[in-house]
């Protein structure tokens, strides 16, 4: 195995800034630790320069133009991100230099880039954070079709051109090799996990009115936050309770009409909208409240995905408030209540069973901050992620330090 020396990573984000991209600013952070050398391609978000720092990170943005929503405005996105991705890529490549390039989907369109690069030497990594396939189907709600089989066809070949795949928990970890024929040791669970850093301290859960209920995440067709405003209509305006209240933290596709749902829905007074706002300023809306609520339905995407915002508010000690899904069953335990199917009345009753038990409140969000600590922090992924990097690169583990040999202690003496 070749020594480690200086090796140098390229991380291509298309989905999003990598500002706002909590895994991937983890991910370099941990190779930059281990002493990789990283350079990062995404879009950019208005306001954002073109090319900065992130510590010594490079990281280079490119402009990702859109018709909108729908196939038209998908084929615009994506083939401006391939040729823009290249392009920059290429620029990377000839100004700093990359041993593997590491390509984040979703979309899986973007394997053509590694594969150029790999005709020139150099490895690849797929983080694969979606399934495309399940991801289409939760939108548009079929399996059929040219459009479907093309996602198909570009999911194997992004994960058969992989030199290793990390996936981001162990049903991905099932898909990419059943799907794909990939063998077991080139895939590799690195799931993600809050750094404790950034939640070294919680705030002490204590009885309050109203009870606050949570939501940090995207606002698009498939994340259900709609579910979450019908769940909020049943207890603020059917129930008529003033004791609950809620925020919505993020943006998306679905911003606006949701914005509007919720006007339509009477909810105003009740419900707050944030946008898209900074670490600091999530960390503090999150910390002021009593519940976390994940309301993604029940789909085959959202089943087998691990999602960012319940281990988010399990490292705050917030109890979670989720649909029955089987991966949150796998992160959260004991720490969630779970609603049955879809139905956004019965997620608005496990809210209102919450909000009611401020010891039922206690136990769970301190079972959720026991998880995090012991077992899903991002600490946890680290090792995973570093042995994928070196089995690709061939870098020999770093050996244990020696630590220094223990003087044995003198022997009292025998009293008489």
């Amino acid at each position: 195995m070749a020594s480690a020396g200086k090796s140098r990573g390229l991380i291509f984000i298309e989905d999003g800034s990598f500002l706002y991209d909590n895994r991937v600013k983890r991910e370099v952070k941990t190779l930059e630790a281990a002493g990789f050398e990283m350079s990062v391609i995404c879009p950019r978000y208005p306001g954002e320069p073109w090319a900065s720092d992130a510590g010594s990170t490079h990281v280079y943005r490119y402009p990702k133009l859109s018709l909108g929503g729908g196939v038209a405005g998908h084929i615009c996105e994506y083939a401006c991100s391939l040729l823009f991705g290249w392009l920059l890529a290429l620029w990377v490549c000839v100004r700093r230099g990359f041993d593997v390039i590491q390509l984040c989907n979703p979309p899986d369109v973007l394997f053509p880039i590694a594969v150029f690069f790999k005709l020139l030497g150099k490895k690849y990594i797929f983080d694969h954070h979606d399934v495309c396939p399940e991801l289409y189907e939760a939108q548009y709600g079929k399996r059929e079709g040219l459009l479907y089989r093309i996602l198909c066809w570009a999911e194997r070949q992004s994960l058969c051109w992989a030199d290793g795949v990390l996936s981001t928990n162990e049903s991905y970890r099932s898909i990419a090799i059943e799907r794909a024929g990939l063998p077991p040791d080139r895939v590799t669970v690195v799931r993600n996990g809050p750094d404790l850093d950034r939640f070294r301290d919680w705030p002490e859960p204590r009885e309050k009115s109203p009870v606050r209920v949570g939501y940090i995440g995207n606002m698009n067709p498939q994340d259900g936050v709609d579910r979450l405003l019908l769940a909020a209509k049943h207890i603020c305006v059917d129930l008529g309770r003033k004791d609950v209240d809620f925020v919505l933290i993020g943006k998306g596709d679905s911003f606006e009409p949701l914005q509007r749902m919720a006007g339509e829905l009477g909810l105003a007074g009740c419900v707050r909208f944030t946008g898209r706002i900074s670490d600091e300023e999530v960390q503090k809306e999150l910390r002021a409240c009593d519940i976390g609520c994940q309301p993604d339905p029940m789909n085959p995407l959202n089943d087998v995905s691990t999602m960012n915002k319940v281990l988010e508010y399990m490292a705050l000690g917030k109890p979670v408030v989720s649909f029955d899904l089987r991966e949150t069953r796998v992160s959260c335990g004991d720490a969630a209540l779970y609603a049955p199917g879809s139905d956004p009345v019965a997620l608005g009753r496990e809210i209102l069973r919450l909000a009611g038990d401020f010891d039922l409140r206690r136990r769970m969000g301190l079972e959720g901050r026991k998880r995090i600590e012991e077992k899903l922090a991002w600490k946890y992924s680290e090792a995973p992620l570093l042995g994928a990097y070196r089995r690709v690169l061939g870098i020999a583990a770093p050996a244990p330090e020696r630590k220094p040999a223990l003087e044995p202690e003198p022997r009292p003496e025998p009293t008489r």
